[in-house]
């Protein structure tokens, strides 16, 4: 889903009204959908004369995606019925309701322009006090109803206050739990904000209950899987995330030549890297290096051949059951140079590092991609592990007969392919060749599904000797993805 966020931070205000905690929690708040994969639109101790430029980007913006996400931390009042967010260079309280509505942005300016986009999913959160200057206006919001598709979530119900401080890491309480619980890939947006709800009324003993309205139709998860990070993973960010790997060394500047793509730079690389003591390399070197071998595989003969002999030239770099240039090569295979979930898997060479399963002296890294796979395995139909299960696949044929101009011929033509009750029928149609046997259809159902030959069953009506795909399979577009 494309997701856009706009996120807003005011600390700055006159004196007797500064905060602490606005733009911190807005830089974390912006950080953290950075790494969810949304476009971040981040705005600081924002002035009055920005109110216009800050509606008509958010107004212009939205049409072009799926969902929207405006967050507001700083101070915020109610005046006659309406809500104002406050720059930092209006006075507090307002002269009156006309100064206020020219200088402030009015709330319900921004529910309007989701109202013209309720077939789309929107979040409002708003991280501003509702009664005192803890953070925040001379009276509690007045109420306000959810535009349809759209949920609204306050830090603290009417007639709160809400605590400048006091979270973790600098953060407001409620901005605090938000982080806490928001990479989470399991919670819908509404469970989401339930526990936040639950953690800033415990943390304040009572004195401050976040609160939210909402017309959303379907489900929302900020994290659907692409927070890599999120999971507990062993090694540095600027190795999981390898493209923030730039070290100067000798064994960075190696890294650096494997990344060139050049096998006349590579393959030097290559020679001093296999010369080079593992007991030299540690966790994080050996967990990149492991990533950088399995993507110079396909450019450099001399990492060709280390693969060639893959399962002896690992076994220098175990130690205590623990092999980390593996860990990067089964890493790599899913996950890109930001240390997001790939959404093509690189498959170059997959089903030689997945015979390493069988072998118990590697089980170590077959339970850690397990693991960091978890999150994500309602996306994959087999994540390697040291003791495996058939992959069963159901194939529906029909049997008929095919004049050509050598004479009769026997085809089967192929209706429906599931895989363990998933449907891959068209996009696997688009990606199979025709006129194969069953021993072919195994062979690309094992690169489809980045799975063991070994381990794919085929179970089909009729014996698939020369196969077709049904012709309105191949006339339609790709539905599974």
């Amino acid at each position: 889903m494309k997701t856009i966020a706009y996120v807003i931070g005011n600390n700055d205000y006159f004196e007797g009204a500064q905060l602490k905690c606005a733009v911190n929690d807005a830089t974390g708040i912006a950080a953290i959908f950075r790494r969810l994969g949304y476009d971040v639109i981040e705005k600081l101790n924002f002035k009055s004369k920005e109110c216009p430029e800050i509606l008509t980007s958010f107004e212009d913006k939205i049409k072009y995606y799926d969902a929207s996400i405006f967050y507001y931390a700083g101070h915020g009042f109610e005046l006659e019925g309406e809500n104002y967010l406050i720059p930092i260079d209006y006075q507090i309280p307002p002269i009156n309701k006309y100064e206020a509505g020219r200088y402030c942005l009015k709330l319900t300016e921004i529910l309007g322009i989701l109202k013209k986009n309720s077939g789309k999913v929107n979040i409002v959160i708003i991280d501003a006090c509702r009664k005192t200057f803890d953070r925040g206006g001379v009276n509690s919001f007045s109420h306000v109803l959810a535009p349809k598709g759209t949920l609204i979530a306050f830090s603290t119900s009417p007639n709160e206050g809400a605590k400048d401080g006091n979270g973790q890491n600098g953060h407001s309480v409620y901005t605090s739990a938000l982080l806490q619980y928001i990479g989470r890939e399991t919670l819908s947006v509404e469970s989401l904000f339930k526990k936040v709800r639950k953690t800033v009324y415990n943390l304040t003993n009572g004195t401050q209950t976040p609160w939210e309205h909402t017309s959303l139709i379907g489900d929302f998860f900020f994290n659907t899987g692409q927070l890599v990070y999120s999971v507990e993973i062993p090694y540095d960010e600027h190795v999981v995330k390898d493209s923030l790997f730039n070290e100067g060394d000798v064994f960075g500047n190696l890294i650096s030549e494997l990344r060139s793509c050049d096998w006349n730079r590579q393959n030097p690389a290559m020679e001093k890297i296999c010369r080079m003591p593992a007991s030299d390399l540690n966790k994080n070197q050996q967990f990149i290096l492991g990533r950088n071998l399995y993507q110079a595989n396909g450019y450099a003969w001399k990492v060709q051949t280390f693969f060639e002999n893959l399962e002896k030239n690992l076994s220098k770099y175990n130690k205590d059951k623990e092999n980390h240039v593996l860990n990067g090569i089964l890493f790599e295979i899913y996950f890109n140079n930001k240390g997001d979930f790939r959404n093509e898997l690189k498959k170059h060479d997959f089903d030689r590092v997945f015979l390493l399963r069988k072998n118990p002296i590697y089980a170590k890294s077959f339970e850690f991609i397990r693991n960091v796979l978890q999150p994500y395995k309602e996306q994959l139909f087999y994540i390697p592990a040291i003791q495996d299960e058939p992959i069963d696949i159901d194939i529906s044929a029909e049997e008929k007969k095919d004049r050509t101009s050598f004479g009769e011929d026997t085809i089967q033509i192929i209706h429906k392919v599931n895989v363990e009750n998933k449907d891959i029928t068209k996009a696997f149609a688009r990606y199979c060749s025709s006129g194969i046997n069953e021993s072919g259809v195994k062979s690309y159902l094992s690169n489809f599904l980045t799975a063991p030959q070994d381990l794919i069953q085929i179970h089909s009506n009729v014996s698939l000797q020369k196969i077709l795909f049904a012709e309105e399979l191949l006339d339609e577009d790709i539905l599974w993805q």
